[in-house]
């Protein structure tokens, strides 16, 4: 049996292979991009949330050790936060919510939602903690302005414990 090699004048690949593979893995990057963007922002809300949480823990932490009151305070137009103590001395720097996110009205038809920050108590934009242990009940609302997602964030007055839950809540 004999082999034939056909030797053709092929030194490359035509210019409608090159422009078809070419948008094939555009539409690929371009899937991608836009994967990676949705997951970013969820991301950032999320960690927004636990910094959040990290802070209020924090703030409960300082109020049972030292025996007195400190406070997480909150500016919401601003989207940055801070712990005080009883005396209204800053424990901790400003910290900021990242990129997109802010507090938001979640409209559930709680009072004082208004800026995202609703207090069992005094609607000071603040959660005071307690020497025992207890704190100032109420919720925080984070919305990622982008993908409409949502966190809540809740302190327990009984016991001063923080949970954070996706969504309104």
């Amino acid at each position: 049996m004999r082999m034939i090699l056909i030797i053709g004048n092929r030194n490359g690949f035509s210019l409608l292979e090159l422009i078809v593979v070419a948008g094939i893995i555009s539409c690929v990057a371009a899937i991608g991009s836009i994967s990676f963007h949705s997951h970013l922002s969820e991301t950032i809300l999320k960690t927004s949330a636990q910094d959040i949480e990290s802070t209020l823990i924090l703030a409960r932490r300082l109020a049972i050790t030292k025996r007195e009151i400190h406070r997480v305070v909150f500016q919401p137009d601003k989207c940055k936060y801070w712990i005080q103590d009883s005396r209204g001395y800053r424990v901790e720097g400003v910290a900021y919510l990242g990129k997109g996110i802010s507090f938001d009205n979640p409209k559930i038809g709680k009072l004082g939602e208004e800026d995202g920050i609703v207090e069992a108590g005094i609607p000071d934009d603040a959660f005071s903690f307690y020497p025992e242990g207890t704190a100032e009940g109420g919720s925080i609302y984070l919305k990622d302005k982008k993908s409409d997602s949502w966190y809540t964030i809740t302190i327990i007055p009984t016991t001063g414990n923080v949970r954070i839950y996706q969504g309104k809540h």
